[in-house]
């Protein structure tokens, strides 16, 4: 199952980054830099987890202010992440506004798997 995510997210990712203006030199760079990508988000996915149910059990927050703290937490991780890669990686280039972008995109697909999984 986690292939199979990694496989849709790449090739989803792929034509969001060229929408916003990514720039690259090779398809495999943009796949790694992708998949890996992917694979540190897993855990900011579980640290805002962990983060939201701490402020549950803490106070009593309402539906909407856990959507809120949960989005404002997973998009500054993952900001934090695809900068990182960015960084590191050197056959990339994406510029800050197109990171944010990115990482909003990425949040509203991840959202739209989460629905889709609950759903049935």
């Amino acid at each position: 199952m986690l292939i199979f995510e990694t496989i849709i997210y790449t090739i989803a990712g792929i034509g969001f980054l060229s929408f916003l203006g990514f720039t690259y030199d090779s398809y495999k760079s943009v796949i790694i830099f992708l998949i890996i990508c992917y694979i540190m988000l897993i855990p900011a996915d579980y640290y805002t987890s962990i983060l939201i149910g701490l402020f549950k059990a803490k106070s009593n927050i309402s539906r909407f202010q856990q959507r809120a703290i949960d989005f404002i937490l997973y998009t500054s991780f993952s900001c934090l992440v695809v900068g990182v890669v960015d960084f590191f990686i050197e056959g990339i280039s994406i510029s800050p506004a197109n990171q944010i972008l990115f990482v909003l995109l990425y949040y509203l697909l991840e959202i739209y798997s989460d629905v889709l999984l609950l759903s049935k």
